[in-house]
């Protein structure tokens, strides 16, 4: 192993390694280290919070205020390139540096520059941002401060800035004053010489890269936007040209600008529009008069969860929104709603009316200067309605029958009224929850009826067995007596036969000629009767009628000689038929002897 001439110990070759990677370790935590302080020396930039609409109060840190003694920092002049006579950033005793200067009237792209104080002390360097600025005069207090630190929406106008103010718009929620987030919203700026005088349309500009015209400001995707420049104190107003679905526009939003703002903390204006709203008109009518139809009430709901742009979630699905009760004229109208689908429920029911089965679902939308459609609803009124007709000719329908309606315990209940022509009757005015008896008091002369009650219930929604109407179909009757004349054989109806009624009395009732078909009698009285065929008084076919029969039958059977022909033949033929039998036999007899 090789040895050091000098101190003969052993060479180590690793050694020149190990202490450049110790150096580099070491380089790279100072970077470290520089790197953190650097950052820890970075002024806090809060923006405005859109949600508040307030601004904010700065870190007194370098950086933070941007005057000197509120003649200084930013005063006029011209750029003075060697600061060392006193001049200021800008020229003309201002800025960066007190004392009295000159400078060539023009804004210059300044990398660095020299700064001294008052008594021309310790001069120190400072790296500043690239500016554009007119400069101005004013004399300063030796406080140095820099614009370059920050970051703002725009570029750095042109011209004398001193005395303007920086305008920070954020777009509300003019009832829960939450931030409405929405990009895109653009509104003009409009100055006025007094307040409510009217305004000029302001355009406003921007320098860099180049120059840019501003005619209207639209909000960011946070709802919120900067004026691009500075502007004089004074009346200024902003008026809404785009419209944000489910909102009202504004037309005019005031502020005054009475100080002075910079663009660190800016004049906060909080810009609050309305949530749009309309009603609901909602109208009933009668189904058969289509006449209005007074009292009850509907409820609103919501059909989907009501949200608005500011993420306020005004009504959850299902919830009851509003309650309309409709007037003496069949109308009602909603409170003002918010835009959104709605459904349109029957809560109560007009008094003598069944309830609404269906709902109606509609869609509030923004005003356009009309009024919206009218939801209309068609009520039935409850009835108890019936139909009275013959028990044995049933088209034929019954006029005058009288029938009352009653409530057990609510004698003002009562109704009473008579079939027409049609035999039809119809009761309403029926109050729910109660019991009625119908009851026919009365019937067409001749007909006999039935007088028991019938019960019939109206429950609480107006229906009776679950039907708005309840229709009972009912018959009387008169008592008959149908007479048929048929022969004895077959059973076919006989005609050309002359028939007599008579009575118990041997009074002659009536007399016809039978025509192959059943003669009916009504309204004979309760007895014995008799008819005789063509006159024949020893045969007489008796009988006896009773009221209480719907209808009493009398068949009379005869010969005829059709039935005799019959007989007659029939009987030959058996005879023979007996003959040929007998015959055949013997012959079979006489065969079986002679074998």
């Amino acid at each position: 192993m090789k040895r050091n001439k000098k101190s003969h110990s052993e060479i180590n070759y690793w050694q020149s390694n190990t202490d450049m990677m110790t150096g580099l370790v070491l380089i790279l935590v100072l970077i470290i280290l520089l790197l953190i302080l650097y950052l820890m020396q970075i002024p806090e930039e809060t923006q405005p919070d859109a949600y508040e609409g307030d601004s904010y109060a700065l870190d007194e840190e370098l950086g933070d205020t941007l005057n000197g003694n509120d003649n200084g920092a930013y005063g006029g002049g011209d750029y003075d390139y060697d600061d060392n006579d006193g001049g200021g950033y800008y020229g003309g005793g201002g800025g960066y540096g007190a004392g009295a200067g000159g400078g060539e009237d023009e804004g210059g792209d300044v990398e660095e520059y020299t700064e001294t104080n008052d008594e021309g002390g310790e001069v120190e360097e400072y790296t500043e941002a690239e500016y554009d600025e007119d400069g101005g005069g004013g004399a300063g207090d030796g406080t140095s401060y820099y614009e370059g630190d920050y970051e703002y929406p725009y570029a750095p106008t042109s011209g004398d800035e001193w005395g303007k103010a920086a305008v920070y718009a954020t777009v509300v929620d003019a009832e829960t004053g939450r931030a409405i987030r929405q990009e895109g919203i653009t509104f003009e700026l409009y100055e006025e010489q007094t307040a409510g005088s009217g305004g000029t349309l302001r355009f406003l500009n921007t320098y860099y890269p180049e120059k840019k015209e501003y005619r209207d400001y639209s909000t960011t995707e946070d709802g919120t936007f900067y004026l691009p420049e500075k502007i004089d104190e004074g009346n200024y107003y902003f008026k809404q040209i785009t419209d944000l679905e489910g909102y009202d526009s504004v037309d005019s939003v005031d502020f005054q600008v009475d100080d002075v703002y910079d663009w660190a903390d800016p004049f906060v204006v909080s810009i609050e529009i309305s949530p749009s709203k309309n009603v609901i008109p909602i109208s009933v009518i009668d189904a058969e008069t289509e006449q209005p139809v007074s009292g009850g009430t509907f409820e609103i709901i919501a059909a989907e969860d009501i949200r608005t742009a500011d993420d306020t979630v005004r009504f959850t699905a299902d919830q009851v929104a509003d309650t309309v009760t409709i007037d003496e004229e069949g109308y009602g109208e909603s409170q003002e709603l918010y835009l959104g689908q709605y459904i349109i429920s029957q809560e109560t029911i007009p008094q003598y009316y069944a309830s609404l089965e269906a709902t109606a679902e509609t869609t509030v939308e923004k005003k356009d200067g009309g009024t919206p459609d009218t939801i209309q609803f068609t009520c039935e009124k409850t009835k108890i309605s019936l139909t009275l007709s013959d028990e044995f000719y049933t088209n034929r329908k019954l006029e005058g029958a009288a029938f009352t309606l009653t409530c057990d315990g609510y004698p003002e209940l009562t109704q009473e009224a008579e079939t027409d022509a049609n035999g039809e009757l119809v009761f309403t005015n029926l109050e729910k929850n109660r019991t009625y008896k119908l009851q026919q008091v009365s019937a067409p002369e001749g007909y006999r009826f039935d007088d028991s009650a019938v019960e019939l219930t109206v429950s609480e929604d107006g229906r009776i067995d679950g039907n708005v109407e309840q229709a009972l179909e009912l018959t009387n009757y008169i008592p008959r007596i149908s007479i048929d004349v048929t022969d004895r054989i077959f059973g076919k109806p006989v005609s050309d036969l002359s028939a007599s009624l008579y009575d118990s009395n041997d009074e002659l009732l009536q007399t016809w000629t039978t025509s192959g078909s059943e003669k009916t009698f009504e309204n004979l009285s309760e007895g014995g009767y008799y008819v005789l065929l063509n006159g024949e008084e020893d045969r007489k076919y008796e009988f006896d009628f009773s009221e209480d029969e719907v209808l009493n039958e009398l068949t009379i059977t005869i010969w005829t000689m059709e039935n005799i022909i019959v007989l007659i033949v029939g009987g030959a033929a058996v005879l023979g038929v007996v003959t040929v039998a007998i015959v055949i036999l013997r012959k079979s007899i006489r065969k079986g002897k002679k074998s």
